[in-house]
């Protein structure tokens, strides 16, 4: 082969590759469908408040958020209450949100951008069930330390899919979207807890538990492990939540803890559904409330009581392994043998 007939065929070569990547990743100037810089999904920003609904579905499942007057719920959680915050970050980035880099219209690609059958479907629907916004949401690359992201979409109104700016983390996860801030309060104010017929008690003002019961042959495990129980319910957190009012099976494990000022807090613990599920309940004992200043009086107590109750009263709550364990606990996790 001659050198000039190589030359050729190697021009000929190099403008096939540059053909292809042109055709996979070159802006595509057929449908209005913007530029980079220029607004992802245009006029979104003006009906973004009319959003009444938002559902996202993928092959890993699905979620349902709906607007009440009382906020945003998670409508495939039996309505519990979502997390105000994350809906709000979620639809902020969507009316923010500006296209950057223009990629591949090869839908046979899509799967590799986390599109096509890998995508989240994000449909954004106002009062009536009109739709203001429908697309795909792909992979998604976030910078932790400036808190910027770069995701992979398309919408049927473009020819290609786009890499844009902006849009927060969605998951199809339920439980992911609950707000999970049930109750809290300091753990200083807490007096005893009983964990299935372990008693751990202070007096006013100490820092330390004291294990009750401990046999001469018996060693207290240190108080930072006794302390666990007490921080468990007075920090409480959980991983899901199920609308149940009344659970048919016995509890699996029961924790009790008082307070200095008179508040007594249920947990009763449930295996179900591969997990442990905690009912919580919460009452005023006025023969527990000492005579001290700076306590809580009474009213705010009771005040309190109410809050939780009506945050928990028809709800069921899956713990995290950790705390299940820590509220789980017999005799025998609190004592170690002498030596």
């Amino acid at each position: 082969m001659s050198e000039r007939l190589t030359n050729i065929l190697g021009y000929l070569t190099l403008f096939a590759i540059l053909g292809a990547i042109w055709v996979l990743f070159g802006e595509d100037p057929s449908k209005e469908q913007g530029a980079r810089n220029e607004p992802t999904f245009s006029t979104v920003d003006q009906k973004i408040n009319d959003v009444e609904e938002i559902n996202i579905i993928s092959e890993k499942g699905q979620v349902s958020l709906a607007r009440t007057n009382d906020g945003w719920v998670v409508k495939s959680r039996d309505a519990y209450q979502a997390d105000g915050e994350k809906v709000r970050v979620f639809l902020r980035g969507i009316a923010k949100s500006e296209r950057r880099e223009p990629k591949t219209s090869n839908q046979s690609r899509f799967d590799v951008l986390g599109l096509g059958s890998k995508a989240k479907t994000v449909s954004l629907k106002a009062a009536g069930g009109a739709t203001v916004l429908e697309f795909a949401m792909g992979k998604r690359k976030a910078n932790a330390t400036s808190g910027r992201s770069l995701t992979y979409i398309y919408q049927d109104t473009d020819t290609r899919s786009w890499l844009v700016s902006e849009l927060a983390e969605a998951q199809v996860d339920s439980a992911w979207w609950l707000d999970h801030s049930l109750f809290r309060f300091d753990d200083a104010r807490v007096s005893d807890v009983t964990v299935n017929g372990v008693w751990l008690t202070r007096k006013f003002g100490d820092q330390d538990f004291k294990l009750q019961g401990v046999k001469a042959n018996e060693q207290a495990l240190p108080n930072w492990q006794l302390h666990s129980p007490a921080r468990a319910i007075a920090d409480f957190t959980f991983t899901d939540a199920k609308k149940l009012g009344n659970p048919l099976a016995e509890p699996f494990a029961k924790a009790v803890l008082n307070t200095y000022d008179g508040m007594v807090v249920n947990v009763d613990i449930y295996q179900m559904d591969e997990g442990r599920w905690a009912k919580i309940s919460a009452a005023y004992d006025d023969t527990l409330r000492l005579d001290q200043a700076g306590l809580k009086t009474a009213a705010e107590v009771q005040a309190e009581i109410a809050s939780i109750m009506a945050a928990t009263r028809e709800w069921v709550f899956k713990l995290s392994e950790i705390d299940a364990g820590t509220l789980s606990s017999v005799r025998a996790d609190f004592v170690s043998n002498k030596q």
